[in-house]
């Protein structure tokens, strides 16, 4: 009988340091191992991504390696397709075929944190970038380094104009973090180009509140980060929101147009889309546990970090969705499950917090450490980069970053990109006859629509392959599991050297969301097929 398994979906704080401490923990209990989820091999740390973007640290040296860290645990690399909670089980997206993996569990663990949710806010999705992960530092990085170059070549003073305007949508810390890199960084950058006129640098912060770090910082710490912002040239404006993005720019809920070539959103964030379809207790989206993270109503079943409704029992209120929790709620949360697994009584988390800190860039911050000790300014920012250089994971990251902290104290920031090639929606793919595109049971992932060529349908019927029907150039196939989630229902073989488009089940998603008539004509074809 094969070992029992404790399955971990999240790399983030919450889910590696909980997967470190059970390391530790499960040293003596043989009959366990511990498997993790992520879908890159690498655990960001968050608190730097706004440098990234600045180019004060380097990309890689916000990352560590989890197989490094985590050398007793099974990885899986991969994208979750489902979760099912009555056979214990996790679905994963294929990688390298079309073939479901499934990993049971015994405990799980929800750490899947948060995303960016443009949904409810019309053109954000299609024209604003979001800023969550190192992917979407490296994006915006190169995207600004993109629009300084193009407008110092440019002749339309009012595209040039654009180019150089900057909009930045949220004032907690994600977005005046990253408000103040953007700021610094444009204006380094346009200082070394003799066409570009540095007063027509625009960087606009658009907060709903009355002032910036509201919730996060007293009222004299908010306003002096709001003052030095100003000072060094961010506009801030209060008491609006972004309503929609276009092309030509930003439109505020005022019906104010900022015309601009960068629209960055921080808000809103919402947890992942995967929490939707449990039927677990949730509030607001976060799954409710009790002060021990176990979810309520479920013996084998925890949720950690900015997916959980944790209990504050310090404040009566939640706790916040912080690094500086989920680190010590990931202690708690192991030692908890150690001991359910022997029988031993649960322990509820209680953490004061220590305080906060946020960058304001240009060596400049503020703080405010345990709720009486408030620092501004240069000692601020010390302060703030000796802090989480401390809590950085590993010897030899706290080395990379502090010679790169060094280094640009020293050397002019240089405006180099590193663009990587973007996942492509739509694929053109190949097929040489008797090539199997996909079998019945496979997970549908991709709508295919023939280009050149012909392809033969096939069901299983008592063991044997059944013809059902060849399909040729214009016609389409794989749009019923995709259209009723479920596991392909017939196998397609090649039956003549064919071109064939294949289209990502989210791209295909947005066709139908958009297009009401196409996928009326779809569901047609289906319900045709079905006769068949």
């Amino acid at each position: 009988m094969g070992k029992k398994r404790i399955v971990i979906l999240g790399g983030g704080f919450g889910g590696v340091y909980t997967a470190m401490h059970l390391e530790k923990q499960l040293r003596k209990i043989k009959d366990y191992e511990i498997a993790l989820i992520n879908r890159e091999n690498y655990f960001v740390y968050q608190p730097m991504l706004a440098e990234v973007v600045g180019g004060s640290v380097g990309i890689i040296d916000t990352v560590s390696s989890l197989q490094r860290r985590l050398p007793k645990t099974t990885l899986y690399i991969r994208d979750i397709e489902s979760i099912d909670l009555e056979k214990k089980a996790i679905n994963l997206y294929p990688q390298f075929s079309h073939k479901p993996s499934v990993v049971h569990y015994d405990h799980l663990v929800v750490s899947l944190g948060n995303v960016t949710d443009f949904r409810a806010t019309p053109g954000l999705h299609e024209h604003a970038l979001p800023f969550k992960n190192l992917s979407d530092a490296l994006r915006i990085r190169n995207h600004i380094i993109d629009t300084i170059e193009a407008a110092s070549t440019e002749t339309d003073e009012d595209l040039k104009k654009a180019l150089l305007t900057y909009v930045i949508g949220g004032g907690g810390f994600s977005g005046t973090e990253i408000a103040a890199e953007i700021n610094d960084l444009v204006r380094n950058l346009a200082k070394k180009y003799p066409t570009i006129d540095p007063a027509l640098v625009k960087v606009y912060l658009i907060h709903s509140k009355d002032r910036v770090l509201e919730r996060e910082l007293s009222e004299s710490l908010s306003n002096y980060a709001g003052k030095i912002l100003q000072k060094r040239g961010v506009d801030i404006l209060f008491g609006k929101r972004l309503a929609t993005a276009t092309p030509a720019g930003a439109i505020l809920d005022d019906e104010t147009k900022l015309n601009s070539k960068t629209v960055i959103s921080t808000v809103p964030s919402s947890p992942n889309p995967l929490l939707e379809h449990l039927k677990l207790p949730q509030e607001k989206g976060k799954i409710k546990v009790d002060a021990t993270m176990q979810v309520q109503g479920e013996d084998c079943i925890w949720a950690i970090g900015d997916c959980a409704q944790i209990p504050d029992l310090q404040t009566g209120s939640t706790c916040p969705p912080t690094a500086q929790f989920a680190i010590r709620e990931a202690k708690v949360l192991a030692q908890n499950i150690v001991n359910v697994i022997n029988g031993r009584s649960t322990t509820e988390f209680k953490f004061k917090s220590l305080g906060m800190l946020g960058a304001l860039g240009h060596h400049s911050a503020v703080a405010e450490l345990f709720g009486f000790i408030k620092v501004s300014g240069f000692v601020a920012w010390f302060m703030w980069r000796l802090i989480y250089w401390m809590k950085l994971p590993g010897f030899d990251r706290k080395l990379k970053v502090a010679i790169s902290w060094f280094l640009d104290m020293i050397i002019p920031i240089e405006a180099v990109q590193l663009k990587l090639s973007p996942s492509q929606g739509i694929n053109s793919l190949h097929f040489e006859p008797g090539d199997i595109i996909f079998h019945e049971g496979d997970i549908g992932d991709y709508l295919y629509i023939i280009v050149k060529g012909k392809v033969e349908i096939l069901k299983k019927k008592q063991g044997e392959d059944v013809h059902v029907a060849n399909l040729g150039e214009g016609e389409f196939f794989g749009e019923m599991s995709l259209l009723n989630e479920k596991r392909r229902n017939a196998t397609v073989k090649c039956v003549e050297p064919s071109d064939i488009l294949a289209i990502r089940k989210s791209d295909f998603g947005a066709l139908i969301a958009n297009f009401p008539k196409l996928k009326e004509q779809i569901k047609s074809t289906e319900e045709k097929r079905k006769e068949h």
